[in-house]
């Protein structure tokens, strides 16, 4: 008797194994329940060895999305999966990162995204017409996230750049030189810092609240002897200036 028990246990391991390692990521994803601005199409492969062709999340897409999950994760009971989405040709944001999922938290390492500056200007209620030029660079050495109740910023370290900036504004070619912000987490939200030395005189500090994903900033633009002189003329956008001669900046 012991012996067909043990030969039936056996038996349902191995068929249960065989069922997790050959379960399509389109059945595991079907059964996810997805925010209504979030749309995905054409899932392939297994859970272990996946791609995603698009992911849409309001007026944003992700292509080409790939994972790869570690099978030596689950023992451990914190399943981590590799990610890697976009190319350098085809639209939409390029990057990878790894994502641990634990009974609380979400914790993603060594994570690089790249995107278009003026993907995000599209974005932002500017007081005039812009085109961003350049790309953003954003890496994150960690970001933890708390879920136990709702989505909270728990712990980052983080630096964003934007490269090779400018805009065109007002039919003009504007440079902005270097732009750099640190990320950290501040009261449960995620901010990015906008470092002192800027051409624009800017110090910014803008927020990003994952419970609900709304962004909001605030800081100041003072302009100083590097001000780029073609922007001189879209300043009384901005309202009139205090006595320190700062334009608050809100949104």
């Amino acid at each position: 008797m012991k012996k067909w028990f043990a030969i039936t246990a056996i038996f349902l391991s191995s068929y249960l194994v065989f069922l997790v390692t050959t379960m399509p990521l389109a059945f595991l994803i079907n059964n996810i329940e997805l925010p209504k601005n979030v749309h995905i199409s054409t899932v392939s492969g297994s859970i272990w060895q996946g791609e995603i062709a698009q992911i849409a999340v309001d007026n944003n897409e992700i292509q080409q999305i790939k994972t790869a999950l570690s099978f030596w994760s689950l023992l451990s009971l914190s399943p981590t999966v590799d990610v890697s989405f976009g190319d350098a040709t085809s639209a939409g944001a390029e990057g990878k990162f790894t994502l641990t999922v634990s009974a609380n938290k979400l914790q993603l390492n060594d994570v690089e995204l790249f995107v278009s500056a003026n993907d995000i200007a599209k974005q932002l209620p500017l007081p005039i017409p812009v085109t961003a030029q350049g790309n953003i660079e954003l890496l994150f050495s960690e970001l933890i996230i708390d879920r136990s109740e709702k989505l909270v910023c728990q712990q980052a370290q983080g630096h964003i750049s934007w490269i090779r900036s400018g805009v065109v504004a007002l039919d003009n070619n504007i440079k902005l030189g270097k732009i750099d912000a640190d990320l950290d987490c501040e009261k449960g939200d995620l901010r990015a810092k906008i470092l002192p030395k800027n051409t624009l005189g800017l110090s910014f500090n803008a927020r990003l609240s994952l419970a609900n994903q709304k962004a909001s900033g605030q800081g100041y633009l003072k302009p100083g002897p590097k001000f780029p002189a073609q922007l001189q003329s879209a300043l009384s956008f901005l309202g009139r200036p205090d006595n320190q001669g700062r334009y608050q900046l809100r949104f």
